[in-house]
């Protein structure tokens, strides 16, 4: 059996190694540093030597220089972490067969020994006699052939294989224009000018006329007499594919850097800045209850008010991107969202506008019912509708439908047609001028936008739909619609059927009848606006600023209903005090209101029991309509 020399620091590593190849039958000597390495190869004839790439002592590229120089019939395949893949590369260049990456998977290391010990064998058979070469030749698996200046000399089975003729079909004579791309060409025919013997990549051509990558390396030899080249060729699609899925992949987690560093963003600032927002939305609601519309500062007040909503909507879209689907999903029908939508006042005055622009729609009467959040749905069709009217420049048509469909998920793992699934697809399109290809691979990113800074929007619309539509397991297309974009969304659908909500109190304030009301924020501002909300609904109001004093208040009290902030300082947060309140009142009331929160924290409140979930800042509409629904 071949010898193999093993060569590495790590002591447990090159154990197992051993024991991997002498299963195999493999008979192999260990050295843990180059001195050591370098002495056994100057007692023993190896076979293959498995190098290390970084040794205490010395690299592994010196090792191969003296297997280079000294055990020419030696074979090379380098070790190496991800960190030293150039490296690695580099090796090869100078005379290693090839390179393996730790952890090393056991098949791949028997098949790359089993190649490169074919690979030496063939190699020193060809330098021993040229008369066998086309024998040996036969053998290998990667193309061989031996030119004189382009002209064809011999060549290997899986050389005519590799490039898709037959043997005679090249014959003797030149041969390099049909096997090589235009470029590679120029390049090959300067290497020979040049007498460039080595390895190069380039490109090939097969004869149905499609290219792919190759790597060549090139030799002198003497054949028939006469001097020549012998290349060995190997088509590295495989590699090149798996080097380009790399790069995607390294695009990818630059992006999802990206986004978690503007969620770790959005969760620094979202809580204290909500908190602050609370003071300019909520005391206005105070004011505006006790003031008469004709009243002189009604206007100025509201202006205050609608800026202070501005800016808090702006937060919840960077909370949305940082914390995902905290919202709850009930079962809707997303016709009648659309409808909503269309019919609301913020769409309304929004048209006001645009008055030359048209809004049709093509819905189908059938539609299955899904698992969604009403408001992120109200967020996708607020974001694509938006673009499209300042696409079409005010004047044109919106086009939406929708319609029943089965599909797979293209996102999905292990893409298989078979397992289809229903779905419902919601299209929006425009007649504008459309989306360029070099801006779709962009536009849900972060920020980005190709529209002028400051004059609309953040440039987070689309990341906020791309989102939410992967927050209900869902997907979207874009296309160019010729004229025009063209946006898909595809959500799964349920036979479940939708429930109606009581709508009572939907435009108008509801009050209660002196219900006792706790409040547990750290914040005694935040405290002091919630209780003057809260009282001029006609609840009693109490607050705490700390779980534990909260705890403590319903020792002593009953609360008929509990408004509990999320992140608080030192002590228990809100989710810790939520389970705590649950242990001794197993059946307390709790609607959770907070700036932010952390998606776990949410998810979990929601799985204990709570229905209702406020963000900062509150409106005292939304606060009286909680309220009364949590009280039943």
């Amino acid at each position: 059996m071949p010898n193999i020399l093993l060569v590495d620091d790590e002591e447990r590593f090159l154990t197992s190694l051993h024991a991997i190849l002498k299963f195999y039958n493999y008979e192999c000597s260990e050295a843990f540093n180059g001195s050591d390495a370098i002495r056994l190869l100057k007692e023993k004839n190896f076979e293959l030597a498995l190098l290390d790439m970084q040794l205490p002592d010395m690299s592994g590229c010196d090792i191969l220089d003296f297997i280079k120089t000294s055990c020419m019939k030696t074979c090379v395949v380098m070790l190496t972490g991800v960190s030293t893949v150039q490296i690695a590369v580099q090796a090869m260049k100078q005379g290693a067969y090839d390179f393996l990456n730790k952890p090393i998977d056991h098949g791949l290391l028997i098949k790359t020994i089993e190649k490169a010990l074919q690979h030496q064998k063939l190699t020193c058979e060809l330098e021993v006699s040229e008369k066998r070469f086309q024998v040996l030749a036969e053998a290998a698996w990667e193309g061989i052939v031996i030119h004189e200046n382009g002209g064809l000399l011999e060549a290997n089975r899986q050389f005519y294989s590799m490039f898709g003729y037959e043997e005679h079909e090249l014959g003797q004579g030149r041969f390099l224009e049909k096997v090589l791309a235009p470029g590679s060409l120029k390049r090959v025919n300067q290497y020979i000018e040049e007498n460039f013997f080595g390895s190069c990549e380039v490109t090939g051509k097969r004869k149905d006329g499609t290219e792919f990558p190759l790597e060549t390396n090139i030799h002198p030899i003497t054949f028939q007499g006469r001097p020549a080249r012998v290349c060995a060729i190997r088509d590295i699609s495989e590699r090149v594919r798996a080097e380009e899925e790399k790069l995607a992949l390294h695009k990818r987690l630059v992006k999802d850097n990206n986004l978690r560093s503007l969620g770790q963003m959005a969760g620094c600032v979202a809580h204290d800045l909500n908190n602050i927002l609370s003071g300019v939305v909520s005391y206005p609601d105070l004011l505006l209850a006790q003031m008469h519309e004709s009243d002189q500062f009604y206007a100025k007040i509201r202006k205050i008010q609608e800026a202070g909503k501005r800016a808090a909507a702006v937060v919840a879209d960077l909370v949305m991107l940082a914390r995902g689907g905290s919202a709850l999903t009930t079962v809707e029908n997303i016709n009648d969202i659309i409808l909503s939508h269309l019919s609301s006042i913020e769409h309304s005055g929004r048209m006001t506008n645009y008055p030359e622009a048209v809004i049709q729609t093509d819905l189908q009467p059938d539609l299955h019912n899904t698992y969604c959040s009403h408001l992120h749905i109200q967020k996708i069709l607020l974001n694509l509708i938006g673009n499209a009217l300042e696409a079409m420049q005010g004047k044109g048509v919106v086009r939406i439908a929708t319609q029943n469909c089965r599909c797979v998920n293209p996102l999905t793992e292990n893409f298989v047609a078979e397992q289809a699934g229903s779905y419902i697809k919601m299209s929006i399109a425009d007649n504008g001028p459309g989306i360029p290809p070099k801006y779709i691979e962009h536009i849900f990113e972060p920020f980005y936008t190709t529209k002028i800074m400051g004059k609309s929007g953040t440039g987070l619309g689309l990341a906020i739909v791309w989102n939410a539509v992967q927050d209900h397991n869902g997907w979207i297309e874009v296309k160019d619609n010729k004229p025009g974009a063209l946006f898909e969304i595809y959500l799964p659908a349920t036979i479940e059927k939708t429930y109606s909500i009581d709508t009572i109190g939907a435009d108008r304030l509801l009050h209660g009848n002196g219900e006792r009301i706790l409040l547990i924020d750290d914040e005694p501002e935040q405290n002091e606006i919630m209780e003057k909300l809260i009282t001029s609904l006609g609840y009693t109001a109490s607050s705490a600023t700390s779980g534990e004093e909260g705890l403590a208040f319903l020792q002593e009290q009953d609360a008929d209903l509990i408004l509990l902030d999320m992140i608080m300082g030192d002590g228990l947060n809100g989710r810790e005090t939520y389970e705590r309140i649950l242990q001794i009142r197993p059946k307390q009331k709790v609607i959770i209101i907070s700036g932010y929160s952390k998606n776990e924290d949410v998810l979990r409140a929601k799985a204990l029991g709570v229905s209702q979930f406020l963000e900062k800042p509150v409106t005292l509409l939304k606060l009286s309509r909680a309220i009364k629904l949590s009280l039943g």
